[in-house]
């Protein structure tokens, strides 16, 4: 449901899920089918910021980001995508 142009931070949240259970949260994912399990948290806004109640690596997109606390914020004009079928990057408004 993210938006590359709207402003906003996407972030889905899993938490205290056995580890066969998040198997199935990947996969489900192909089709949005992860927005409607129990321990999947969904979250947008132009700031995030999460904590941990305990010591926990805090991961984006496969790098680790944190442990127990992470914040992020959306800049204006500040991230640069390369739009299929054109060799530029272009500032997102």
């Amino acid at each position: 449901m993210s938006k590359l142009d709207d402003g906003r931070l996407n972030v889905i949240a899993v938490h205290d899920i056995p580890l066969l259970k998040l198997l199935t949260v990947f996969i489900t994912v192909l089709w949005g089918g992860h927005l409607n399990i129990k321990n999947v948290d969904s979250f947008s806004g132009k700031m995030i910021k999460m904590k941990n109640e305990g010591s926990v690596k805090i991961q984006s997109d496969g790098e680790i980001v944190g442990r127990n606390e992470v914040a992020a914020v959306v800049l204006k004009e500040k991230l640069r995508v390369m739009l299929q079928g054109d060799n530029r990057y272009k500032n997102m408004k």
